[in-house]
């Protein structure tokens, strides 16, 4: 994948990711930015590229403990050492103000403030 072709900043955030379509187990956030978010399983799951995806994030960093609600489409899927990393394409959020707010406050935090992400 080529990250320089990225029109916004992702920042590293450890969050809890629910996309009920994908499994009944919840997902990790790994990154996210305006435009998009990677997340991964701790096992393999079955990712169809075409299809969209209702996500509910709930991040570490967030103010509101209410989950931000995001419409998908995954760019990527990769399976590596029985985990499953997932590239989405943010295509609409009905939380798009909380959405915006939240990568505002990602981004004035340090680095030393976000979580370390392996």
């Amino acid at each position: 994948m080529d990250f320089e072709k990225r029109s916004d900043t992702r920042y590293k955030e450890i969050g809890k990711i629910t996309c009920h379509e994908l499994c009944a187990l919840p997902g990790i956030l790994d990154d996210i930015s305006a435009g998009g978010l990677k997340m991964h399983y701790s096992f393999p799951v079955v990712v169809e590229l075409e299809n969209e995806y209702e996500v509910e994030i709930l991040p570490s960093n967030a103010k509101n403990p209410i989950p931000l609600k995001l419409k998908c489409l995954p760019q990527w899927a990769n399976e590596q050492d029985g985990s499953t990393y997932i590239g989405f394409k943010i295509l609409y959020s009905p939380d798009a103000n909380r959405l915006n707010e939240f990568i505002d406050h990602l981004e004035q935090l340090s680095e030393d403030q976000l979580p370390e992400i392996k």
